[in-house]
C-alpha cells in the first residue's frame, strides 16, 4: 500500500513531534511504502487551514539528515549504496509555510508524481490526545485527515495521548498498535465513513488492552480560554532563518508575517486604541469536562486507558427533519 503521511507537529524533534519517525518506521516495517509531506514548523490548532499567498516551498530531505531539535543538516550526505542493498529510504518532504492541509494536497498531487497512486492519507500520530468536538474541530490533525477527505482518498487521524516524554518501547508499541489498526481499517472501511479519528494512550501494556469504536465527546466552551492580554506589544520572532530549519519551530506557531491580516500597516504608531493579547490556552474546565465525560465517548475511552476509534464525516451536512423552504419573517 501507498501511505502518504502529514503530520501538524512538523519535522521529527525530541520536544514537538516525537512519535512521527517511529509510525513511519513501524509502517516501512510492515511493508508499505510511505511518502511523507510535513509543515517546516509546528501547526497546532490550525484545523484544515490553508495559508494562502504565502509562498510554499518543498524541501526533500532524507530522513537520517534530521537532527533532535526538528532541523537538519545540510551537509547530510546519504552512503552510497551497495547493489545487493536495493532501494534507499525515500526523503521526506518538508514544506515552508506549510499546513497539515496543504501537506496532503501537495502530497497527493505534486509531490510523489514518481510513485503509484495514494492508498491512503495518515495524519499524525498527533503530540497528545484529539479528543472531543472542541479538538475535531480544531486539530491540524484532525484537518490533515479531513482534507484528505475532500479530496477523495481515505484518511485517518491518529494520536498519542500523551505529551510527556516517554520510553520508546512505549513509542514503538503504540507505534504497531497503530500499524495494526490502520490495517484492518483499511481492509474493513465502512463506506459510511470519509475519515476515523484514533486516539491511543501511552502506556506499556497498550497492545493488549481493548480498542473500541466510539462517539466523539461534544464540548463547548464555557468562557474565553485561549487567549490573555498583555501589557505592551510582544513580537513573535516571526522571520525566519537561514538553511535547514526554515521556520524556526521553537519559536514560530502557526502564521506568517504579514499574510491574511496577521500584522497591520499601523501597528504601535496607531492613534486608535489597540489592546494586545496573545495565546494562553486554560484547559482547566476541558480537563475537567474529559475526565467526566461519559463511557462510550472518545475521552472517556482513552482517558480510561483503551484506543478509541470515531468514525467520521467530513461535511457539516444540513440538519436533518428541518422544515426546508421560505422563512416566514
Amino acid at each position: 500500500m501507498h501511505i502518504l503521511l502529514v503530520n501538524d507537529d512538523g519535522p521529527p524533534s525530541r520536544r514537538l513531534s516525537p512519535y512521527v519517525r517511529p509510525l513511519v518506521n513501524a509502517l516501512q516495517d510492515a511493508g508499505h511504502l510511505v511518502s511523507v509531506a510535513i509543515p517546516a514548523a509546528s501547526r497546532s490548532w490550525i484545523g484544515k487551514a490553508h495559508i494562502i499567498e504565502a509562498p510554499v516551498k518543498a524541501t526533500y530531505v532524507p530522513p537520517n539528515a534530521f537532527q533532535n531539535d526538528g532541523s537538519w543538516d545540510e551537509t547530510y550526505s546519504p552512503p552510497e549504496l551497495q547493489e545487493q542493498d536495493g532501494k534507499s529510504e525515500p526523503d521526506w518532504v518538508v514544506i515552508t509555510n506549510g499546513t497539515p492541509a496543504s501537506c496532503v494536497q501537495l502530497g497527493l498531487f505534486n509531490l510523489f508524481t514518481d510513485r503509484p497512486p495514494v492508498d491512503l492519507v495518515i495524519s499524525g500520530p498527533n503530540h497528545g490526545r484529539n479528543a472531543s468536538t472542541i479538538y475535531n474541530l480544531s486539530s491540524g490533525t484532525v484537518g490533515g485527515a479531513l482534507e484528505a477527505a475532500t479530496c477523495g482518498k481515505r484518511g485517518i487521524a491518529v494520536s498519542f495521548g500523551s505529551k510527556d516524554e516517554q520510553p520508546m518501547e512505549i513509542i514503538q508499541a503504540a507505534a504497531r498498535l497503530a500499524v495494526r489498526i490502520i490495517h484492518h481499517l483499511y481492509k474493513n472501511w465502512d463506506e459510511r465513513v470519509e475519515l476515523y479519528n484514533v486516539n491511543i494512550p501511552m502506556r506499556e501494556d497498550v497492545e493488549t488492552r481493548p480498542v473500541l469504536y466510539t462517539r466523539t465527546l461534544p464540548y463547548y466552551w464555557s468562557r474565553g480560554s485561549l487567549y490573555a492580554e498583555v501589557a505592551k506589544q510582544e513580537t513573535n520572532g516571526m522571520n525566519g532563518t537561514k538553511g535547514h530549519h526554515p521556520e524556526n519551530g521553537d519559536k514560530l506557531t502557526n502564521g506568517v508575517n504579514g499574510v491574511n491580516g496577521v500584522t497591520t500597516t499601523n501597528g504601535d504608531s496607531s492613534h486608535f486604541r489597540q489592546r494586545d493579547f496573545k495565546w494562553s490556552a486554560e484547559l482547566t474546565d476541558m480537563k475537567k469536562a474529559l475526565q467526566a465525560s461519559e463511557e462510550g465517548t472518545d475521552a472517556h475511552t482513552v482517558l480510561n486507558g483503551s484506543t478509541s476509534v470515531t468514525p467520521l464525516c467530513a461535511s457539516f451536512w444540513h440538519v436533518h427533519d428541518f422544515s426546508y423552504g421560505v422563512m416566514e419573517m
